[in-house]
C-alpha cells in the first residue's frame, strides 16, 4: 500500500481559517495526493491473479473506475477526498481506493462537466474542507492564458459597454454571502469582472440572495446569444456597490455607486 505523507495539510485543516492559513491549504493542496473512494470495474484486475512478476496482461473490454461520490439534499454531487487511509476508516468509509494528484483529478473534472458541484476533503471527520468546483479548477488553469484571455474580456467590456437608459435590478444567487463577506466599510467591489444573469430565477435555489439596484446612468455589458453561456451580463470590475439593507436573514440588497472602469 502507497505511503502517503498528508500530515502538513492535515495540520493546516486543524486551524481557524484565516486568510494565511487558507492561503497555506491551498498551496499544500494543490501539490498533494489524495485518496479517492472508488468502485472499480469487474475487469480492471483481470488475469492479474495468475501474473508473475515482469508479465503484461491485459484485460478484455473497457476498465476504469465509477468514483462514490456524494449527493446532498439538493440533489448536487460532491467528490470526495481522504487525505489517509486513516482518515477513510474515521469516517466509515469501505471501498476500493485510487490515489492520485490533484492535477489529475482536475483533468477528469474537466471532462465531467457540471456532473460534480465541490471537492469534500475528509468528510464526516472532525477536520473536513469542502471546496466549490470552480475554485477547484482555478487553481490548475494556466496563468498566462487566463491573463490573456483577461484582457480580451476587459477589451470587450471598455468598447461595449452601453448606459442602460433605465433603472434596474439583477439578483445574484449564490452559495456564500460573498458581498458581504469582502465588503468594506459597507462597499463591495469585485476585483474582476460581475457576472451576471437577466434571469431573476437563475441559481435561485442557493441559499443567499444579492439585490443589486442601477441607474440608467450606469454601463453593462450584454452578451446575449453572440457568448453562449450561464451568465448573458458583465459588470466591469472595481465597480461599487453599497449595502442598503437586508430585507431577511438571507437576503440582501445593493446599490450599483461609482465605476473607475470607465473613468
Amino acid at each position: 500500500m502507497e505511503f502517503l505523507d498528508n500530515c502538513e495539510l492535515e495540520d493546516i485543516m486543524k486551524m481557524d481559517m484565516d486568510e494565511d492559513a487558507q492561503a497555506s491549504f491551498l498551496e499544500k493542496f494543490k501539490e498533494s495526493q489524495l485518496i479517492m473512494p472508488v468502485e472499480y470495474t469487474p475487469n480492471m484486475f483481470e488475469g492479474a491473479e495468475n501474473a508473475k512478476e515482469g508479465d503484461i496482461f491485459e484485460p478484455e473490454g473497457q476498465v476504469g473506475f465509477n468514483i462514490i461520490y456524494l449527493t446532498d439534499d439538493e440533489g448536487k454531487n460532491a467528490v470526495p477526498l481522504f487525505t489517509s487511509h486513516e482518515m477513510m476508516e474515521r469516517a466509515g468509509v469501505d471501498s476500493s481506493a485510487y490515489v492520485l494528484f490533484m492535477s489529475d483529478l482536475a483533468e477528469l473534472m474537466k471532462q465531467a462537466g457540471d456532473k460534480y458541484s465541490s471537492i469534500a476533503i475528509n468528510p464526516f471527520t472532525d477536520s473536513n474542507v469542502n471546496m466549490g468546483m470552480g475554485m477547484f479548477l482555478s487553481l490548475f488553469r494556466d496563468n498566462s492564458q487566463m491573463a490573456e484571455t483577461l484582457s480580451e474580456v476587459l477589451k470587450i467590456i471598455e468598447e461595449r459597454s452601453t448606459e442602460i437608459g433605465q433603472d434596474m435590478a439583477f439578483m445574484i444567487h449564490s452559495d456564500e454571502n460573498f458581498m458581504k463577506d469582502l465588503a468594506e466599510d459597507g462597499v463591495f467591489r469585485s476585483p474582476m469582472p460581475l457576472n451576471l444573469n437577466s434571469d431573476p430565477h437563475f441559481n435561485e435555489d442557493l441559499k443567499y440572495t444579492s439585490i443589486l439596484l442601477f441607474d440608467g446612468s450606469k454601463k453593462l455589458l450584454y452578451l446575449g446569444r453572440e457568448f453562449p453561456g450561464d451568465f448573458d451580463t458583465i459588470v466591469a470590475p472595481e465597480t461599487e456597490f453599497e449595502f442598503v439593507e437586508d430585507l431577511d436573514e438571507f437576503t440582501s440588497v445593493w446599490k450599483c455607486g461609482a465605476q473607475p472602469f470607465f473613468q
